[in-house]
C-alpha cells in the first residue's frame, strides 16, 4: 500500500484546528501538526486535543519568523522557546521541526540536526491560503499525489476541512493510506 502524509502548520489555531480534527477523526486519519509556541499561550487546550487524538506534534518555532532572516543564535532560541512551552503545556519535547516557510540556511540546518531534530519539509503544497475554491485545492492535492508524499496545509485556513472531506476519500480510492510523520523513514530531513 502507498503512503501519504498530511501535515498542518500553524497549530493550535481554534476553531480551525478543531474543525480539522473533526474531519480527521470521522475518517480515522492520523496526521502531524506543527505547533507555533506563541499560539500555545492561549490555546493549549486545543493543542492537547490534537495530542489526545493520537496525532504527531512538531515544533514550528515560537514566533514563526523566517530562519533565513535570523541569526543562528536567534533561530536556536526560538526553537528552544517553542520546545519549552510544548513541554510546559503538553508534556512533550517534539522530535520533529518544520522551519517557517520551509527555508533554512545550511548553518541553521546543521545546527538543528545537531540538536537531534528531524527536519520535516514538504513534497508539495496546495497553497490553501490562495483561494476558497475547495475543488481547485483538492485538484492541486490530487495532481501532486505520489507515494510517500508529504503535503503541507494550514489550520488557519477556514476551507481546509471541506477540502479534506474531498481529498481523503479520493486519496484512499487510489490505494493510499494516511500516516503521521513518525511512521515515515528515519531520514534526518524529510521532504
Amino acid at each position: 500500500m502507498k503512503s501519504f502524509y498530511l501535515t498542518f502548520d500553524g497549530a493550535p489555531n481554534p476553531p480551525g484546528t478543531d474543525n480539522i480534527l473533526k474531519v480527521l477523526t470521522a475518517h480515522e486519519v492520523l496526521a502531524t501538526f506543527f505547533m507555533e509556541g506563541h499560539r500555545l499561550e492561549g490555546s493549549a487546550d486545543c493543542a492537547a486535543r490534537v495530542l489526545a487524538a493520537g496525532h504527531d506534534v512538531g515544533n514550528h518555532t515560537f514566533s514563526h519568523q523566517e530562519f533565513k532572516d535570523m541569526p543562528l543564535e536567534s533561530v536556536l532560541k526560538d526553537l528552544e522557546r517553542a520546545d519549552d512551552i510544548l513541554y510546559e503545556k503538553l508534556g512533550i519535547r517534539p522530535r520533529y521541526c518544520r522551519p517557517p516557510f520551509g527555508t533554512l540556511t545550511p548553518e541553521a540546518e546543521g545546527a538543528i540536526l545537531d540538536l537531534g531534530y528531524t527536519i520535516v519539509l514538504w513534497s508539495y503544497s496546495n497553497r490553501d491560503w490562495e483561494t476558497p475554491d475547495v475543488d481547485v485545492l483538492a485538484e492541486r492535492v490530487l495532481n501532486g499525489l505520489r507515494d510517500e508524499a508529504i503535503i503541507v496545509m494550514h489550520d488557519r485556513v477556514p476551507w481546509v476541512p471541506e477540502t479534506l472531506e474531498i481529498i481523503i476519500p479520493a486519496i484512499r480510492s487510489q490505494g493510499y493510506e494516511f500516516k503521521k510523520i513518525s511512521k515515515k523513514s528515519n531520514d534526518r530531513i524529510l521532504r
